[in-house]
């Protein structure tokens, strides 16, 4: 068990007693100023103006800034006002309107709270009741939206239905907003009826409110780059992860689709700075946790997220790969109760044209080697199985037989949610019901629970709890069966009668045909003798109370979130026999069980005040946080087939069968973050966190930010411009913290056990005695967290009447004291230790229109983003190697994380002639028809100085671009997504190397070189058996670029009820029909071999091997589908 230090002792550093320090005097300080706020307040009736030629509008801004008036006005009335040129000193500000008003033609109203009406001449100002409904851009009414009189404080809220009832001024302007959507403002013009389509706010608008690190702030207000997700957009895919759905959405996000039913996708926040965990931090109601696959997509309310390290240094030592921030959906005060079902049924189908060469294909191949033993296993499988002469009549598609041509997929989702006055709530509850598309039972299903409720027993005091409960079912399937069913000779069937020995099914045994190493085994009886089931359950609890002490000014929170987890793995293997290769002597039970318990308590302090046009939001925070898990493994051989007795005692245990592991980790924080703006144009947020922890020797990190921002559109200069609506400009700096490196031991360690032990004493007739040794590692040091530095610069901007928005970024991020194991020099021991710097840098764009043209209303949206990953240093260290031998990785200086290694393939040498003229093809005893190698250095000499960068499994742009069409109740949406300038080492075709009998896809086994003209890509039959042609080459690296139509939705809403207090809406999906790529494999999409709980290491490793990685190699990939399905989302 890791032993990282149960108690943290932060003992007296000086740092922290510091900052502690300061946080008491601030908390003091904002005290002693909150006394005083009701006495002083900002009730300024005196200013003075100095106008010269100043436009009426901008005017009235001034005024409302050096004072607590508030002006209500139709734009139109002072649109063609005359210029004002006034100076008055210190003077009563209804002075300086009447002054300000005059020759303008208008004339003002004082009413309550110094609300000042503009009207044209004495007109009497007349109330009116609006009332009104509000939808969303698909016809479903959007409950809790904020209805307020501009600049007042008079407003309410949309009930349930979307409707909404307010008594105003006639001249009244009324302002729409909710979270997620874009902020209207609309005049009312004496209309006592407007009704009103709100559209979900883009990533690049200024208007929304997102939420940030323990908060809320407007997008105009933020200095840093925060990706914001439309939920909607989300709810369009058909996948079990939120964060699968995510793909092509976000820029700066790369999502790498896992097929597996239940499958965690892959996830990457601007680039790779790890040989360690590069999973981003997600954060579900306040609780840290490291995916979100147990999230209903449907319960999800808000989605941030954090890119850059002046975002996320509020999160200090986790958030170094990025932070996902969800919030789930909450209920609205005053609201009546609303229940939504939302459901769709779907069939999955395999995508991609991926196919097997079949018998005929494959016998050519072989025949073409010109040995006896490959031409004596055609003329088997003739007499054993049938044909004629050397023509096998037998035909094996492995791919087929271990695949469906469709699965099932559905989902189901019921929400309840309401409120009075002083409560609200919401109840959800969902499941999830995916198939896999292997012949053989794999499949997941998830059950989920979600409650929550708030409320105000007090004004100045908010209580509330948040319940999530996931309850799931994941059938594994042994996805080395798809690397078999690549290899498998098609000329021997799936089953063989004959076979007699076989049992309890009469599988083909592939030594029939003379192979005997294990590799061409029956895929089918590898996918069918397999049984991985994992049942687990996760709990998310988390308390709260937040109390207003200066009302809308200073505030107190403190949340206790909670996470329990556990998860049961059964692995059963049962007794079987197809041949002496293919066999399990007796059947074999394992058994792991995990067990997660982690809480974090968080403590909050907010100050928000302004002083004249100066604005400020202090935030104080502190946090605990206790991480355990602990890991159970029981091997038993001997275990009946009935589940009824999958028990270890039921078998016979192994001697070695027993295994436990698992660490516990606390940690606490200090943190504090100042948001200042001056007249809302001149932006800085600083953020700072101090993060101790028990993992490492080296106790405390300090992770510091700043962001700047320059709301230029607001300038006096800009007012007379046509081209900008809204423009602003940032940039930020800041440091991050990554915790997920393996702590070192930090002293010296005593080995001991079989593995250190010698026999002596041994003869040929008999054994010897053992004796006990040991060995003592010499070395060892101190491993720290990985610090990310991050520096960003951006603009954000919308244009032509806010048709056309957009944001531009590029950012630069260099993780230092990457960890790593190396050799020691002279010792040949290795080290794990905080060794090198990595770069990733690139450059996000994110742009949408949209428009309407009569009820036609569109919207057209793209986002791009560009990688550059290099590694800047490896104190001294030439290269480290890695991934697979014969196919290695390197990651060295000014080149990227384990990018692929070998020579080039510059073609096929075609005759004789060409070979002679060759010094390295005479000097290999190449043939024609043998790959051509390139000699990078022009020595005459093939050799390791020859040995190139053949691509990086990372893209070097990722992009997704959507249409999206609403024409009265119909609305349609398409969507496309892609990578490019990615490689992948097709692994399947690079075990030719090793196996040269082995099948292969089509496009392969029938393009091989037959005579000089024939190809210059595939070599021939005969050279896929000599080495010569079987080197890590850029043949077996493929451009892993792909186009993808990820979705095509159609919808239709029906109004149905009083008032259409019922929505009804109909629609038909299509998720990842189409796909456009070169790749020659399953799918351009890989992703590192999931590693199931059978296979988890016996106990936890100090020094890893960290830099080896599977990632970019294309092997036991399983297959993703297209989903087609129709659902209907029903709300009463």
């Amino acid at each position: 068990m890791k032993k990282n230090g149960i108690l943290l002792s932060f003992g007296r550093d000086p740092l922290f007693l510091k900052l502690v320090r300061i946080m008491k005097l601030a908390f003091a300080i904002i005290l002693l100023g909150c006394l005083h706020v009701s006495a002083g307040g900002f009730s300024q009736n005196r200013i003075s103006v100095d106008f010269q030629s100043t436009q009426l509008k901008r005017a009235l801004s001034f005024i409302e800034k050096k004072s607590n008036f508030r002006f209500l006005y139709n734009e139109h009335l002072v649109t063609n006002a005359p210029r004002i040129t006034l100076t008055m000193v210190n003077a009563e500000v209804t002075e300086v309107l009447k002054r300000l008003l005059n020759n303008t033609g208008l004339s003002y109203q004082l009413m309550a709270n110094n609300l000042v009406i503009l009207k044209t001449g004495m007109a009497a100002i007349q109330d009116v009741k609006v009332s009104g409904r509000v939808t969303s851009t698909t016809g479903e009414p959007v409950a809790g939206v904020s209805v307020l009189v501009k600049n007042t404080s008079i407003g309410t809220t949309t009930d349930g239905a979307g409707n909404y009832a307010l008594t105003v001024p006639d001249s009244a302007v009324l302002v729409f907003s909710s979270l997620g959507f874009e902020t209207q403002e609309i005049p009312v013009d004496g209309r006592t009826t407007i009704d009103v389509n709100l559209k979900a706010a883009d990533a690049s608008s200024l208007q929304q409110v997102v939420v940030i690190g323990y908060g809320t702030s407007s997008r105009k207000d933020l200095t840093a780059p925060i990706g914001v997700v439309n939920p909607e957009d989300l709810n369009k895919r058909m996948t079990a992860s939120p964060m699968q759905a995510l793909q092509g959405n976000a820029p700066g996000v790369q999502v790498v689709t896992n097929g597996i039913p239940g499958g965690s996708p892959t996830v990457r926040i601007r680039g790779v700075g790890s040989f360690n965990n590069n999973n981003p931090l997600y954060v579900v109601d306040g609780m840290f946790v490291d995916n979100i696959d147990f999230l209903n997509t449907n319960d999800i309310g808000e989605m941030s997220i954090l890119k850059d390290a002046s975002a996320a240094a509020i999160y200090g030592v986790r958030a170094a790969n990025g932070v996902v921030i969800i919030t789930t959906k909450k209920g609205k005060y005053n609201m009546k109760t609303r229940v939504t079902y939302n459901g769709y049924f779907g069939v999955q189908k395999p995508t991609g044209k991926f196919k097997l060469a079949n018998g005929a294909q494959y016998s050519a191949m072989q025949l073409a080697k010109q040995t006896a033993s490959d031409t004596a296993r055609v003329a088997l499988s003739v007499s054993k199985f049938g044909g004629s002469g050397v023509n096998p009549s037998t035909s094996t598609d492995w791919y087929d037989e271990i695949m469906k041509s469709s699965a099932l997929m559905h989902n189901h989702s019921i929400d309840l949610a309401g409120g009075a006055s002083k409560v609200n709530y919401t109840l959800g509850l969902n499941y999830l019901y995916q198939d896999g598309i292997m012949e053989t039972e794999n499949n997941y299903k998830r059950y989920n629970i979600r409650f929550q409720l708030e409320a105000k027993p007090y004004d100045f005091l908010k209580l509330g709890i948040t319940t999530h409960l996931s309850n799931f079912i994941q059938r594994n399937p042994n996805t080395g069966a798809f690397a078999l069913a690549y290899m498998a000779s098609p000329l021997y069937p799936v089953f063989d009668e004959t076979n007699t020995l076989a049992y309890p099914n009469k599988y083909t045994s592939s030594s029939t045909l003379g192979f005997a190493n294990g590799v061409f085994n029956n895929p089918v009886a590898a996918a069918n003798y397999w049984y991985d089931k994992t049942k687990g359950f996760q709990l998310l609890p988390t308390v709260y109370a937040e109390a207003d002490i200066v009302k809308n000014k200073l505030s107190f929170r403190s949340q206790l979130s909670q996470r329990y987890g556990s998860a049961l793995n059964q692995n059963y293997l049962p007794e079987y026999y197809v041949d002496n290769i293919q066999r399990q002597r007796v059947s074999t039970l394992t058994t792991t069980e995990a067990r997660t318990e982690n809480y974090i308590l968080d403590n909050l302090i907010t100050y928000k005040d302004k002083i004249g046009s100066h604005h400020w939001t202090l935030l104080l925070g502190q946090s605990v946080r206790d991480e355990r898990f602990r890991s159970t493994q029981v091997i038993t051989d001997s275990v009946t087939t009935q589940q009824t007795f999958w028990y270890a005692d039921q078998g016979i245990r192994r001697t070695n069968g027993y295994n436990e592991t698992g660490f516990r980790n606390t940690s606490a924080s200090w943190f504090g973050r100042l948001s200042y703006d001056y007249a809302g144009k001149y932006l800085l947020t600083v953020t700072y966190r101090a993060d101790g922890t028990s993992k490492y020797q080296d106790k405390w990190g300090y992770f510091p930010s700043v962001g700047v921002g320059w709301v230029i559109s607001d300038e006096e200069f800009m007012s007379g411009q046509k081209l900008f609506d809204e423009l602003k400009i940032r940039g930020s700096w800041g440091k991050l913290g990554n915790d997920n490196v393996n702590p070192s031991t930090g002293y010296a360690v005593v080995y001991t056990g079989n593995d250190y032990s010698g026999v002596f004493g041994s003869t040929a007739v008999s054994n010897g005695n053992l004796q006990t040794g040991y060995r003592i590692d010499p070395i060892f040091g101190t491993v720290n967290w990985e610090v990310v530095t991050e520096w960003d610069g951006g603009i954000d901007f919308s244009m032509m009447h806010k048709r056309l928005k957009g944001s531009v970024d590029y950012y630069h991020r260099q993780t230092d004291k990457l960890a790593f194991e190396r050799n020691i020099p002279f010792i040949g021991l290795r080290q794990y230790g905080n060794w090198g710097k990595v770069n990733n840098s690139g450059i996000e764009v994110d742009l949408s229109w949209s428009d309407k043209i009569g009820n036609l209303g569109y919207q057209i949206g793209g986002n791009l983003s560009t990688l550059k990953n290099e590694v800047v240093d490896l104190q001294g260290l030439k290269n480290l190697p890695g991934g697979v031998a014969e196919f290695p990785t390197l990651s060295q200086v000014g080149d990227p994380f384990n990018f692929f290694y070998g020579y080039q393939v510059t073609g096929i040498y075609q005759n004789q002639a060409e070979v002679n003229a060759d010094p390295i093809a005479v000097a290999n005893n190449v043939k024609p028809g043998y790959f051509k190698y390139k000699d990078q250095n022009g020595d005459k000499v093939l050799d390791a100085q020859d040995r190139v960068n053949l691509g990086s499994y990372l893209p070097k742009v990722t992009y997704g671009f959507n249409l999206d069409l609403n024409y009265k109740d119909f609305d349609f949406s398409i969507f496309f997504q892609g990578v490019s300038g990615n490689s992948i080492l097709n692994f399947n075709r690079a075990t030719r190397q090793k196996f040269p009998d082995m099948n292969g896809d089509e496009d392969f086994v029938t393009g091989l070189w037959t005579g000089e003209g024939s190809t210059n890509k595939y070599p021939s039959a005969i050279a896929t058996t000599q080495s010569w042609n079987n080197n890590a080459s850029s043949f077996y690296v493929e451009n892993g670029s792909y186009l993808r139509l990820q979705n095509i939705q159609l919808g239709y809403n029906f109004k149905i009820g009083k008032n259409n207090s019922t929505s009804f809406r109909v629609y038909a999906t299509a998720d990842r029909p189409v796909i456009f790529t070169r790749y020659s494999g399953v799918t351009p999409e890989v992703t590192a071999p999931s590693q199931l709980p059978k296979d988890r290491a016996s106990g936890p490793a100090n020094t890893p091997a960290t830099f080896i990685s599977g990632t970019g190699y294309d092997n036991n990939v399983y297959p993703t589908t297209a989903v087609y399905t129709i659902g209907v989302r029903i709300s009463y």
